[in-house]
């Protein structure tokens, strides 16, 4: 049997889809509060474009430079689930930057984990986690997962002697 294309290993395929889920999350609800649904682009637009007297009423002890580490928090998932899309690709089909590609995987993975893991305890009083937020955690930790089965697949996989490849006699 011979190959018809180029294909990702199990593990890139997992990480793959973990670091699309994780750029998607940011259109869908994060969290509900007091009957709304909010989702990562909404809240993203909100911290954009609302007036200081609309930031005060809705974040009442929020300094600007606060409301501006919230808006990069908010976007920082998209832009993780985006970079690690783009790095699993690139280490499974460009040898000469596997390394890098591979630390960008790693870091596409543990920076939004690590910024879920806090940012969930901190949702206001009375919200909800929604979809959005599970997916955003989900989808993380399926990054790193696959990122650290890469890594202990090819440690073990480095020792041993390499197959010729098969090839079709008809």
């Amino acid at each position: 049997m011979t190959a018809l294309g180029p294909s990702l290993p199990l593990v890139r395929v997992v990480a793959l889809v973990g670091a699309l889920g994780v750029a998607a999350a940011f259109f869908m609800p994060w969290f509900s509060s007091q009957g709304l649904l909010l989702s990562g682009q909404f809240l993203h637009n909100f911290l954009s474009n609302a007036s200081p007297s609309d930031l005060r009423r809705f974040l009442p002890n929020s300094s600007p430079s606060e409301v501006q580490l919230l808006r990069l928090l908010v976007d920082l998932f998209p832009v993780c689930g985006l970079i690690g899309a783009v790095a699993v690709l690139a280490g499974a089909f460009i040898h000469r930057g596997r390394v890098i590609a591979n630390v960008a995987w790693a870091l596409s993975g543990l920076v939004p984990l690590g910024a879920w893991a806090v940012g969930i305890r901190q949702l206001p009083p009375g919200a909800n986690p929604e979809v959005g937020l599970w997916l955003i955690g989900g989808g993380s930790l399926a990054v790193v997962v696959g990122g650290a089965l890469e890594l202990w697949t090819s440690r073990s996989n480095a020792g041993l002697p390499r197959r010729a490849p098969r090839t079709s006699t008809s």
